[in-house]
């Protein structure tokens, strides 16, 4: 059963990031300079994992792999290097019993676990955090949120570089990325919002939608896919559509825009996932 995606949505919905200064201080349930939808993201994705690759949980109970956070990896022939959100990994050495668990995240992400999620995580082995041997699963996460136009080009070469850093590392490693787009036609940002003082005017943005989520995903269907190791680009993609308003209302899945466009079935949360399992249980069988 998948799960992630909406423990996703369910924890930006509670998430409060300050913003300003004293007492006028805002709480943001988004802010483009936290990374803390992509760690909930993230967060949501290696949950979907354990519950979905019988490989992995068995790599994880034998004590083969575990995870790293904001890993730095270098494309050794561009000397290229970049930090990825979160990897899984073989281990350089072994876990000490006092290392960071992947349910301890859940206190430190603040990520938000419904009674059946919390039943579903006691199930799971104890996926530790440890050091890095060789990736075997990178993910990034990304969200385009407001000025939907203006973001594509920077999102797109910044999905192109985490692409070519983590094969230039490791060609075999499996390359994820998960973008959130924001399809909703209002929006509170923290950056135009930065005057926080008492009784201060809030400035909404208007999005033209649907026209704008479309942008954003049509950009995303460019990046290049691979289907095997020697190809170049992610060896899976991922998109989600979201209603958030950034003013405190509940954060929700959009299963379709208005005029009826719904992120391309290969491209879905439900696919991303199953891609990645099957690649980690056809790659490291002998790990």
């Amino acid at each position: 059963m998948i799960r992630g995606d909406q423990i996703y949505v369910r924890t930006i919905t509670a998430t409060a990031i300050p913003s300003g200064v004293g007492t006028a201080k805002r709480n943001w349930q988004y802010h483009s300079r936290s990374d803390a939808h992509s760690k909930a993201a993230c967060w949501g994705i290696v949950f979907d994992l354990l519950t979905s690759c019988p490989l992995l949980r068995e790599h994880v109970e034998a004590g083969k792999v575990g995870f790293g956070i904001n890993h730095e990896m270098r494309d050794f022939r561009m000397n290229r290097k970049k930090d990825l959100d979160l990897v899984i990994c073989s281990l350089n050495g072994e876990i000490e019993d006092e290392a960071e668990s992947f349910t301890d995240l859940v206190a430190r992400y603040s990520i938000a676990l419904d009674p059946s999620d919390i039943e579903a995580l006691a199930l799971l082995p104890s996926l530790k955090r440890g050091s890095v041997g060789s990736v075997l699963i990178a993910l990034e996460a990304k969200a385009c949120m407001t000025a939907h136009i203006k973001a594509c080009p920077r999102l797109y070469d910044e999905l192109s570089s985490s692409f070519q850093t983590i094969l230039g590392d490791t060609k075999n490693a499996v390359a994820a990325a998960f973008v959130t787009i924001n399809a909703a036609s209002e929006f509170v940002s923290p950056v135009l919002n930065k005057d926080t003082k008492k009784n201060a005017a809030l400035k909404i943005s208007e999005h033209q939608q649907p026209k704008a989520a479309k942008r954003v995903l049509e950009k995303i269907k460019e990046l290049p896919r691979r289907s095997g190791e020697d190809g170049i680009g992610f060896d899976a993609l991922g998109a989600l559509f979201v209603d958030c308003r950034n003013d405190g209302t509940d954060v929700k899945i959009v299963d379709a825009l208005p005029d009826g466009t719904a992120v391309d079935t290969i491209l879905t949360y439900q696919a991303m996932i199953n891609r990645i399992a099957s690649m980690y249980s056809s790659r490291f069988r002998a790990v």
